[in-house]
């Protein structure tokens, strides 16, 4: 199978090179019009897809974040986007700083950001030799603290949404060839042929290599040298006649090989792959694997089976042998959840000196050294897992890359008294431990994938699928104000006692509209005082059943219903005490009534945050008191209407104290303070409606 891939592969190369795949940056792809979201968890990214075909010198991403017009009064502000590329899967980022419990994998493949403003300026990010395949951006407007977030009265400014165009632009090399791994091969170039791509086939068995490049033109030219699989893996500016690049090279892969002449007319370039795999390394063992999937997104499993067991099974790690799990993560379908990999040690009691290592790397295994390290491609790390007697041991690694990965396992027993794998813990140098033995062991194997974090998020929260730019990916959706990947971050949960006084601020205040209803029966309006009653009552409900953080919740009715209530009446209110003051007769009052709890039923259902379902009747009202007191001054020949205590003394305090609410409600609400002002807002209102409700000896 692998030779007929290679075949059709050089097949494939010898037919671009006849096309001549060759020129400068072209676009390939746009994606126009992405509506992006204020990031308050990772459910609000915006996902932009590319794909980058082989033999691709640059490749450069181009993004243009602008301010489109909704609705409301003024203009657009331009507004900060924070935007992140990776290749493969999506980036895993935490732009609110929130903090994670899970462990998680540390050392992932890299991405690019990029801070952008929603100005029109076009931004770049280019990048030299792609890896071929999938790339993906997620963007969203920068992450601000809620709590300084204001909250603003829909319809009192521009409503805009912030887009994102994306293009694409590619530049494909002069020359495409294939090369043998085995063999010298020597590429010409010039100003005609500035840029080439080698593909190559590399085998298994090169645990190390290292590239040798020879130039014939010496310090008079500069040539740009990268290596790429999956992953871009080495790169480097050779402008001397030798050099040599060292890198691990993806097990059973193509690579490429791309040079690109910075300087310089002309230069003869020999490239030589060298095996540098050490000839006295360890005997690899191979831990077959089954993958076994269910029928949802993102959930199966890779389980080790002796011959027709339908159940997992331990396997045993020798002394002599580095035994290495290899298994394949597929592109697009399975990038979208969470990767679970899990180590146990079986026979636990007897084995309370044994440690078992673990090294996670894609598209080659590492080893392991005598001090329980992992040697990686540039240097040696601390293991990913530990594993000793206490329990088994999992990491978590967020959206995984696509390809074969691979899990080598080593068993270590310790003396007495060895700390090295503390040490080691502590990410300093794990090469060598005299302390430390390799020997047998038992163990078992998870490795899974699931949404979020095995499917759960810290029970503060509920693990769910979203769909963006054509692709689902799963995260948490926080219940209260818990916040993070696995909803373990508590920065903004507030204590009991906080919770406590922003309920009793919000529901006591409504209180003072006893007062309203006092004065409306007492001056005998009965329709005016059942309606401040439900105003009354609806509010004081809905804020203890919205308020509580599900702590301290009472909610006597779906919250949806309780909000409809409070904002009707809240309305209603508003009107029927425009339609006292503009003191028709009692037929005309009672149409106006019921035709305006008509109107302003349907507009609350309709929109009950928008502005113009407050002015509609603010402006009717007053429109209606406007004509009312017009045709009585004109009739009596005389401004002087209503009487002189109502309209010198209690009309323009009611006025001032409505009028201040309003500003404290539309302007200075934020998340933060709002219970205060929201408070001072019903009490604003319901003090306003006392002075407002008119004696009705003072409308004669």
């Amino acid at each position: 199978m692998r030779d007929s891939v290679l075949v059709f592969s050089l097949a494939w190369i010898l037919f671009a090179t006849q096309l001549g795949l060759c020129g400068k940056l072209e676009r390939v792809a746009q994606q126009q019009n992405n509506v992006l979201d204020d990031y308050y968890a990772y459910r609000h990214i915006s996902i932009v897809h590319f794909y980058i075909p082989d033999y691709t010198v640059t490749a450069a991403f181009k993004f243009i974040a602008k301010e489109e017009k909704t609705g409301g009064i003024g203009n657009c502000a331009s507004r900060n986007v924070s935007l992140f590329l990776k290749s493969g899967s999506l980036p895993f980022v935490t732009p609110d700083g929130s903090k994670i419990t899970a462990k998680l994998m540390k050392r992932r493949r890299r991405y690019y950001s990029l801070d952008m403003e929603s100005n029109g300026d076009e931004y770049r990010i280019t990048i030299e030799a792609p890896s071929p395949g999938d790339w993906y951006a997620i963007a969203f407007r920068t992450w601000s603290d809620p709590d300084n977030g204001k909250i603003t009265q829909q319809g009192l400014g521009a409503s805009c949404d912030t887009v994102l165009n994306a293009e694409l632009l590619l530049e494909s090399a002069s020359l495409v060839s294939p090369m043998d791994p085995k063999s010298e091969y020597k590429v010409h170039m010039n100003e005609s042929v500035d840029s080439a791509v080698m593909q190559l086939f590399i085998p298994d068995e090169f645990v190390d290599s290292t590239l040798s490049l020879k130039s014939s033109c010496g310090d008079e030219c500069q040539i740009a040298v990268h290596v790429t699989a999956d992953d871009h893996l080495v790169g480097t500016i050779v402008n001397s006649t030798n050099a040599t690049m060292f890198f691990k090279p993806y097990s059973d892969a193509f690579h490429f090989v791309t040079l690109r002449l910075l300087s310089g007319e002309s230069s003869d370039v020999f490239l030589q792959l060298i095996d540098d795999s050490p000839s006295d390394s360890s005997q690899v063992k191979s831990v077959d694997l089954m993958r076994k999937s269910l029928p949802d997104f993102f959930l199966f499993d890779y389980e080790h089976l002796r011959e027709n067991a339908t159940k997992p099974s331990a396997f045993n790690l020798t002394s002599d042998t580095l035994s290495v799990l290899s298994f394949e993560i597929g592109r697009i379908y399975d990038v979208g959840g969470t990767l679970t990999l899990g180590i146990k040690l079986v026979d636990e009691k007897e084995k309370r000196n044994v440690v078992v290592a673990a090294c996670i790397s894609l598209g080659y295994y590492s080893n392991i050294t005598a001090g329980g390290g992992c040697a990686r491609m540039e240097n040696i790390t601390a293991a990913d897992i530990y594993v000793n007697s206490t329990g088994p041991a999992a990491l978590h690694v967020p959206f995984p890359e696509p390809g074969i990965w691979h899990v080598s396992l080593k068993a270590f027993c310790l003396e007495e008294s060895c700390h090295c794998i503390e040490t080691c813990m502590n990410e300093t140098l794990c090469e060598y431990c005299d302390c430390m033995t390799p020997c047998d062991a038992r163990v078992e194997s998870l490795i899974s994938s699931s949404p979020c974090i095995e499917g759960r998020c810290n029970s503060r929260g509920k693990c769910m699928h979203y769909m963006s730019g054509g692709f689902v990916f799963a995260a948490c959706h926080c219940s209260g104000a818990y916040r993070g990947f696995d909803c373990a971050d508590d920065t903004y949960v507030l204590s009991n006692s906080d919770i406590i006084v922003r309920v009793a601020l919000l529901t006591f205040s409504n209180l003072a509209f006893i007062g309203s209803v006092y004065v409306a029966i007492r001056r005998e309006y009965f329709t005016e005082a059942i309606v401040y009653a439900a105003v009354m009552f609806f509010s004081t409900f809905y804020h203890a059943c919205e308020a509580g953080e599900d702590v301290y919740s009472v909610c006597i009715m779906r919250l949806s219903v309780l909000q409809f209530c409070d904002f009707f009446n809240a309305l209603l209110s508003i009107w029927v005490t425009l339609v006292a003051m503009a003191s028709f007769g009692p037929k005309l009052t009672a149409f106006c009534q019921i035709t305006g709890a008509v109107v302003l039923a349907m507009s609350a259902e309709m929109d009950r945050t928008a502005l113009w379902v407050f002015l509609l009747p603010a402006i009717s009202g007053s429109a209606l008191i406007g004509l009312s007191w017009g045709l009585r001054c004109k009739r009596r020949g005389t401004v002087r209407y209503p009487l002189r205590p109502y309209r010198n003394i209690y009309f323009p305090a009611g006025l001032l104290l409505v009028s201040l609410g309003l500003v404290c409600y539309a302007f200075l609400q934020t998340r933060k303070n709002y219970y205060i002002i929201h408070s001072l807002w019903h009490v604003c209102v319901a003090i306003g409606v006392i002075l407002l409700l008119p004696k009705r000896q003072y409308m004669k």
